[in-house]
């Protein structure tokens, strides 16, 4: 199992890197949307982690996803909770979980070790 990460925040990644680490799976980490479908594609995850606050992140990418049934990746959004509209945004493009940014960090081990069985 592999996990995706799409941020270009290194806190984000520190934090992420973590929770993967003690469930023992890969790490990928990409900048930009174009990337991450690459590495979907390449990879396979089991999980997709898309921070909401990446610069010129368009969510249309995640419907991409989904269109494409030769693989199957959860996928999880987190952003500032003031964020309202692009939470509300991410849920209608079909994360599977939607996320405040805190409530995620306070979760990510959890749905790390979920994802990976």
């Amino acid at each position: 199992m592999d996990v995706v990460l799409l941020t270009t925040d290194l806190m984000a990644v520190s934090r992420v890197q973590g929770a993967v680490a003690r469930v023992g799976v890969g790490l990928h980490c990409v900048p930009n949307t174009t990337q991450a479908m690459q590495q979907c594609r390449d990879a396979g995850p089991s999980l997709l982690i898309v921070d909401l606050a990446t610069a010129a992140l368009e969510l249309d990418f995640i419907q991409q996803l989904r269109a494409d049934d030769s693989f199957a990746v959860q996928v999880v959004a987190f952003g500032p909770h003031v964020h309202e509209e692009r939470l509300a945004a991410a849920r209608d493009v079909g994360c599977d979980l939607v996320l405040s940014r805190g409530r995620f960090f306070s979760e990510v081990d959890t749905i790390v070790q979920n994802a990976a069985g």
